[in-house]
């Protein structure tokens, strides 16, 4: 059975995609950036929300940010590695999924620094 969730995104309707998709176990969580205030010029600051839209979109699927196995984070300047790095730290702790940052010549709206996707495996 095929789940969807929204999140009320600013591109969601745009582009036409869900905040997260489940499949049975499976969850995949699209690229999300930070939201409203969030959205400031530090990388750390909106890696950090970003996650926390990544965990909403778990939550509401079922899961939680203990059931990811992988990330992979965009930035638009790879100097920002070691800020998007400790956010993500922070948040996952001793989960530790795989994680890949790459760097990339833009996001979807110029104030954005960073992006992150996230899959998950919820054990029923």
């Amino acid at each position: 059975m095929r789940q969807t969730f929204g999140s009320d995104g600013p591109f969601e309707d745009m582009y036409g995609y869900s905040r997260a998709v489940r499949v049975g176990p499976h969850v995949w969580v699209s690229g999300s950036c930070a939201r409203d205030e969030a959205i400031v010029p530090d990388a750390y600051a909106q890696a950090l929300d970003a996650l926390r839209v990544v965990e909403r979109a778990l939550a509401e699927a079922g899961g939680s940010l203990g059931d990811v196995v992988r990330t992979v984070a965009y930035v638009t300047d790879i100097r920002d590695t070691e800020k998007v790095a400790a956010a993500h730290r922070s948040v996952f702790g001793d989960v530790r999924p795989a994680a890949t940052l790459v760097e990339v010549s833009a996001l979807a709206d110029p104030h954005y620094l960073v992006e992150i996707q996230a899959d998950a495996y919820i054990e029923s």
